[in-house]
């Protein structure tokens, strides 16, 4: 197991924007890929951070290992409200993002019940525990996928027609986040990141499968891959983050994270290959297509580039680049959750 796996505690990328001095912030879902980079971005800031997790979690001990002495964990679910209100209590954060939600696409079809306790019922236990407290920005992890069978490229304005069980509890979280923002004035702001990808990504990910099963020369079995998406380096994602959390007078405002540009399925897995020197041949065709499939993803971010300040810093080339070296290294610990 390494002390660390991005870098220093994470290294602040763009311009040095960060929290004010002396904030206090509390990340749900910090155990998650992206809250895990989140959480390493704040505590190299020197922000006090506090990092909810569910119990559950089986990746805590490599992702924030190295920073047990630095953060201070909660472990709670977001769908019982007194663990919220202990939590909120607790920390009296500055500055909340909403990360924790159940995450899985396909599997929210089986498991509606508690994909809606969790997305839903948790988003609003944690903004009712945070009622009375004198907080300066709630920031409101959605999803690329609430858009789901639009035209793209998709903007923040068009109407939405999620195709999927997660992405329509994730939506109606983000209306009731803007019910809580108009009828009452809370400090939210509302974000959809589009495709993360980068280290220390669970290898049921497009990018961490094909690198891992590539580097092992093990069979690469996957669909046509005619679908395309974005794929945006954590770290950008994590700026953008950030940046939502202290621009002053965007209180109520959603904002698309992604670069604009997408790429099918087959061109990103045929480009990590190559990086990689083409170990194994990918047997396109080999899977069946995911039903209710969304075939183009691609946002117009342009909202966030003017009013945020925000821009992705890493190419595609470069973000996988720094993403196969770490899988690299990950290779040689056995006991991995992101290699198994």
């Amino acid at each position: 197991m390494r002390a660390s796996w991005a870098g220093p505690a994470g290294a602040p990328p763009g311009d040095g924007t960060r929290l004010p001095a002396g904030s206090r912030a509390l990340v749900t879902g910090a155990t998650g890929f992206i809250g895990s980079h989140l959480v390493r971005r704040l505590v190299a800031d020197g922000v006090e951070v506090h990092a909810l997790t569910s119990a559950v979690s089986s990746v805590y001990a490599v992702r924030l290992v190295d920073l047990r002495d630095r953060i201070t964990l909660h472990e709670g679910s977001l769908a019982d409200r007194g663990a919220m209100e202990a939590v909120v209590a607790a920390a009296e954060p500055t500055h909340i993002f909403h990360l924790g939600a159940y995450t899985h696409v396909g599997k929210s079809w089986q498991r509606i019940d508690e994909c809606i306790q969790v997305n839903v019922q948790g988003t609003v236990n944690l903004l009712q525990a945070l009622d009375g407290h004198r907080y300066q920005r709630f920031v409101n992890t959605g999803t690329s996928e609430i858009y789901g069978a639009v035209p793209v490229p998709f903007r923040e304005d068009q109407p939405v027609h999620p195709v999927s069980p997660y992405a329509a509890a994730k939506h109606a979280a983000e209306e009731l986040c803007t019910v809580f923002f108009e009828g009452r004035g809370w400090p939210i702001v509302l974000l959809r990141p589009f495709n993360a990808y980068g280290p220390a990504q669970t290898a049921d990910r497009i990018i961490p499968e094909v690198i891992v099963r590539a580097l092992r020369g093990e069979p690469l079995r996957l669909t046509q891959g005619r679908q395309t998406r974005e794929f945006n380096f954590v770290e950008d994602l994590v700026d953008g983050f950030i940046r939502a959390a202290v621009t002053p007078g965007v209180e109520g405002q959603l904002f698309n994270l992604g670069c604009g540009e997408d790429v099918s399925i087959r061109d990103v897995a045929t480009l990590v290959l190559e990086l990689l020197g083409n170990p194994v041949e990918a047997q396109f065709g080999a899977l069946p297509e995911r039903p209710t499939e969304i075939w183009e993803m691609r946002c117009d971010s342009t909202r966030a580039r003017e009013v945020l300040g925000w821009k992705p810093q890493h190419s595609l080339a470069d973000g996988l680049q720094k993403t196969i070296a770490w899988y690299r290294q990950e290779l040689a610990d056995p006991a991995s959750p992101f290699v198994a």
